[in-house]
């Protein structure tokens, strides 16, 4: 096996740059990452595009948009276990494929949806007192949010499932397949809308839609056979754990190829009040399988850094574009962030491989939540809109007069705007109806040090951006090693309720606490569960820890002198050698005895004592081996065998 290896290393020393990227090009891993391009290019530029359709067919209203958001995030609530449990009880190969037609094809009948809704606009809202084009509004969200299910679907089938098993059981594999993964994820949530944007904005709407439409299907028959290629690659995912129908217990028979007694589990009949409430069941047994997991803390970490405004969102933009930042600067902190976010996937993997998964959690954590301090000091910073009393004052006083200092004169109010060759901030002296700057003569410059809170936010915001996505591939690794192969899908799934939850609550928050004035009660809640969530991450590894602990130590004082190993097999071993050492040890004391004279005729009382001695010492080595042996292989099978 060795000189085996050394062979290979040496042929893989021997080839060539160009060999070595054919190779690479026909591996696995190759295959994977070209799916997850393909497959988070075409989510990228839908999700960016979706907003601008709904908008454009309400011009002047964000009602679409919102219906849009709020029926999304329910769907996933309440839908988000029963499709991982779907996932679960499909072959891997099928539920893929049912996952990536469902969510390509709705994608790309949206699209098309949009583009004659928008080619024929004038008839739909003259016919039926525009109840057609009302009509087919609905319809749109509708397809829209079936297509976020099945990409969700998709999402736990690729990344969280398939990489798994890839992997092997490798963890440093895994770690860098993770991370490649969201890299990829992350490069094309900065590259895709910028293409689809430019084809809106320099061709039109129509173009773009019917761009999204082709991309989808082409992208659905590459994909289609990519799965394919991976999936006869690696023949560990023809193999999976199924579940019975019933109580959604363990079965370790091959899907592909059931046992008799295995296809016999399905064929009771199931009454009618089971069949009627099967999806509350599911829905039920699903959130309850999450939470019997080891690490749902982790999780429930992870689902708090949802419920924040301290990210790159749409609110956090708005916001920020209000306090005088142009276009041009907010979108290269967004691609700042998005840089960022890329180099702690670059961080995670060796940091992983130099002090383990649960300690590069912690330290990924508490570099984020730290970082986030500058957050909560922008607060209070100069220039900051923040009004604690803003809705108890008689009357709503302007900004400059909560924010300034009693010794500057306030100065007017302003608005972003587009002609950069002066400064990037126009203002006008009327409070009342602020206005745009088109000329090139100088306008009053905002001084430097109003801008220290929107700084600091927007500083501590994208830096942070580091230590959140190294915890959420910290997360993300630990479920994947820990959670059961049959309920990896449902468990992912609760997850993704759990995060479409915390996010529809910090849009409910906006919605209670609209006012640049009040933002900086959402930054201080935000800035709350975010420590939360790392709280809950480091109570569930203080746990864990202290629990190996206490194993250990339970297992030392039981093996006595003997040193048992970390699992079964190990203990086995140990038992083994204990065996053979006694066996040695009795041939030993056997050969002592054979060398004294047993002569009852000629036996001296001497030679009887040194037979006595002899064999009480050897039956007490026997009772000595054969204890100690019993009970640590015993005391193994008890923690390690089956229940």
């Amino acid at each position: 096996m060795a000189e085996r290896e050394l062979v290979s290393d040496d042929q893989e020393e021997g080839k060539g740059c160009t060999d070595r990227v054919k190779d690479y090009v026909k591996s696995t891993e190759f295959l994977v990452y070209t799916e997850a391009t393909l497959s988070t290019w075409g989510d990228r530029m839908w999700s960016f595009a979706v907003a601008l359709f709904l908008i454009d067919l309400s011009p002047g209203s964000l009602q679409l948009t919102a219906i849009y958001g709020f029926a999304k995030s329910i769907s996933v609530l309440l839908l988000g276990a029963i499709i991982g449990d779907w996932i679960d009880r499909t072959a891997r190969l099928r539920a893929v494929r049912i996952s990536l037609v469902i969510q390509n094809g709705s994608v790309a009948l949206c699209a098309v949806v949009f583009a004659l809704m928008d080619v024929y606009r004038k008839q739909m809202e003259d016919t039926a007192g525009g109840w057609l084009m009302t009509l087919c509004q609905v319809l749109l969200i509708f397809i829209a949010v079936i297509a976020i299910l099945a990409g969700q679907a998709t999402s736990i089938c690729l990344q969280k499932d398939w990489v798994a098993v890839i992997a092997g059981g490798e963890k440093e594999r895994l770690a860098n397949m993770n991370a490649m993964m969201r890299r990829i994820d992350l490069c094309t949530k900065i590259l895709s809308p910028v293409v689809v944007g430019q084809i809106m904005t320099f061709v039109s709407m129509l173009v773009g839609a019917l761009f999204i439409a082709g991309w989808n299907i082409v992208s659905m028959a590459i994909e289609y056979y990519l799965y394919h290629r991976v999936y006869v690659s690696v023949p560990a995912l023809a193999v999976k754990e199924t579940k019975t129908e019933e109580d959604g217990e363990r079965n370790d028979e091959n899907a592909e190829n059931p046992t008799d007694e295995s296809t016999k589990t399905d064929t009771t009949p199931q009454s009618c009040h089971h069949r009627m409430f099967h999806s509350f069941f599911t829905l039920y047994n699903g959130w309850k399988i999450y939470f019997q997991q080891t690490c749902f803390r982790a999780g429930l970490g992870l689902s708090c850094l949802y419920m924040t405004v301290l990210g790159f969102d749409n609110i956090t933009v708005g916001f920020v574009y209000t306090q005088g930042f142009s276009e041009l600067a907010v979108s290269l902190l967004v691609a700042a962030g998005g840089i960022l976010g890329v180099g702690g996937t670059f961080i995670y993997p060796p940091l992983r491989k130099r002090i383990g998964l649960h300690r590069t959690g912690l330290i990924s954590g508490t570099l984020h939540w730290s970082i986030l301090i500058l957050c909560v000091v922008s607060v209070w910073a100069p220039g900051s809109p923040f009004d604690p009393f803003y809705y108890t004052r008689p009357s709503n006083v302007t900004l400059a007069d909560v924010t300034f200092p009693p010794d500057v004169t306030p100065y007017p109010t302003f608005t972003p705007s587009s002609n950069l060759s002066v400064s990037p901030f126009a203002f006008t002296d009327s409070a009342v109806s602020p206005v745009i700057n088109t000329t090139a003569a100088p306008a009053e410059v905002r001084p430097g040090w109003m801008y220290a809170s929107v700084a600091l936010l927007m500083g501590g915001v994208t830096l942070g951006r580091i230590g959140l996505w190294m915890y959420d591939l910290t997360v993300t690794q630990l479920y994947q090693e820990t959670v059961e192969e049959n309920h990896r899908g449902v468990v992912f799934g609760v997850q993704n309720s759990l995060n479409f939850f915390m996010d529809m609550l910090h849009f409910i928050l906006v919605i209670i606490l609209p006012a640049p004035e009040t933002f900086g009660f959402l930054i201080l809640l935000s800035f709350a569960f975010v420590v939360a969530g790392h709280t809950l991450y480091a109570s569930y590894s203080r746990k864990r820890e202290e629990g190996e602990r206490g194993r250990n130590a339970i297992l030392r004082s039981k093996s006595g002198s003997a040193t048992v190993g970390a699992s079964g097999d190990a203990g086995v071993t140990q038992g083994q050698r204990e065996a053979r050492n006694y066996n040695v040890g009795n041939e030993i004391q056997e050969e002592k005895m054979q060398d004294v004279v047993i002569d009852d005729d000629k036996a001296s009382p001497k030679d009887e004592e040194i037979m006595a001695k002899l064999l009480e010492e050897s039956l007490s080595v026997e009772k000595i081996k054969v204890a100690t042996t019993e009970e640590a292989i015993w005391d193994l099978l008890e923690q390690y065998g089956p229940k």
